[in-house]
C-alpha cells in the first residue's frame, strides 16, 4: 500500500486513551491548545473570610491571576523503513502494522512523561513525598497499607476533594501489598480502590535519590541510591493536552528501496499548580 499521509495521520489521531489508563485521570485541555501552545492562568489567592463582621463597607480586593503559556513537548518517533520487497511478499499490510507500532511507542512515551511530571520534585507542604517503612527485603523496605494510610492522611490535611485522589503503584509496591495481605488487597481492588485512592499500576515510574530525597532527572538510569516511586495526585490538579500530529514520509526512496515514515506529536502533561501531587518511594 502506498503511503497516504492523511490516512496514517488519522490512525494516530484516532487512538483514544485506553480505558483503565491512568492518563485518563487528568483534565484534558487539548481544546485550549492554540498553535501548540496552551494558554492558562494560575488562580490568585482565595478571599479572606470574616467572622461576625461589624465593619462596613466590606473591603474589596481584585484577584490577580498569573498567566501561563505552556509550549507542548515535541515527541518524534525514529523513522522506520518498509522495504519494497517486504511489502510485496508480506501476507499482511506491513505499513499499517508499522504505523500501529509508532502509535504504541508514542503512547508509552506520553505515559512516561505524565508519570514523571505528575510526581513532585521533593517533599513539601503541598507535595508530600514519603518513604516506605515495611520489612527490609533485598536492600529495600516494602510498601505497607499503613504507608498508604499516611499518604492519604497527608492529602486529607490539605483539604482537597478526596473523591479525586489517584495512585499509581510501582510493580514492586503492588507486589508488596499482595505479600502483606493478599486477601485484603483483593477485597480493596474489587472496585479498583484502596481507601480513597483510585489505583493503577505502571512499571516505568520516576526514581528518587534515597540520599537526597529528590526526584532524579527524566530518563536517568537507575543508580545505587535510586528508588522507584509510586505517585499520587488529585485528578483536577493535573492536566494533559495534545496538539498537532504530523507524518513525515519518503515514498519509494531510491537508497532504502522502500518507504520511510516517522511521526511527530505535540503533547504535554503537567500539574496545574505544582500542588496536591505526592509520591512514596522505597527506603533503603
Amino acid at each position: 500500500m502506498p503511503i497516504e499521509k492523511e490516512l496514517w495521520t488519522d490512525i494516530i489521531k484516532e487512538q483514544p486513551i485506553q480505558e483503565g489508563d491512568f492518563l485518563n485521570e487528568s483534565e484534558d485541555l487539548s481544546a485550549l491548545v492554540d498553535n501548540n501552545t496552551l494558554h492558562l492562568a494560575e488562580a490568585g489567592v482565595e478571599p479572606e473570610v470574616f467572622i461576625d463582621n461589624d465593619t462596613y463597607p466590606v473591603g474589596i480586593v481584585q484577584r490577580e491571576d498569573v498567566p501561563k503559556d505552556i509550549l507542548l513537548h515535541t515527541l518524534d518517533t525514529k523513522n522506520t523503513v518498509v522495504r519494497n520487497i517486504e511489502q510485496m511478499q508480506a501476507a499482511y499490510d506491513k505499513m499499517l502494522s508499522v504505523t500501529r507500532g509508532h502509535v504504541n511507542a508514542l503512547t508509552r512515551k506520553r505515559r512516561a512523561l505524565a508519570a514523571y511530571n505528575w510526581c513532585p520534585l521533593q517533599d513539601g507542604e503541598f507535595t508530600p513525598v514519603l518513604v516506605t517503612t515495611g520489612e527490609l527485603v533485598n536492600g529495600r523496605r516494602r510498601l505497607t497499607f499503613d504507608d498508604l494510610d499516611l499518604l492519604e492522611a497527608k492529602f486529607k490535611a490539605m483539604e482537597v476533594d478526596m473523591t479525586q485522589l489517584c495512585l499509581v503503584l510501582t510493580t514492586e509496591h503492588e507486589a508488596d501489598l499482595k505479600s502483606e495481605n493478599r486477601k485484603l488487597y483483593k477485597e480493596y481492588m474489587r472496585d479498583g480502590k484502596i481507601g480513597n485512592f483510585k489505583v493503577f499500576s505502571y512499571p516505568h515510574l520516576p526514581y528518587f535519590d534515597s540520599e537526597t530525597g529528590k526526584k532524579q532527572a527524566f530518563g536517568s538510569a537507575k543508580g545505587e541510591n535510586s528508588a522507584m516511586a509510586s505517585i499520587a495526585w488529585i485528578r483536577t490538579e493535573v492536566m494533559r493536552a495534545t496538539g498537532t500530529v504530523d507524518v513525515f514520509h519518503r515514498e519509494k526512496d531510491p537508497e532504502a528501496r522502500g518507504d520511510i515514515l516517522g511521526y511527530q506529536q505535540r503533547f504535554s502533561a503537567l500539574p496545574l499548580r505544582n500542588k496536591y501531587i505526592g509520591a512514596i518511594y522505597s527506603g533503603k
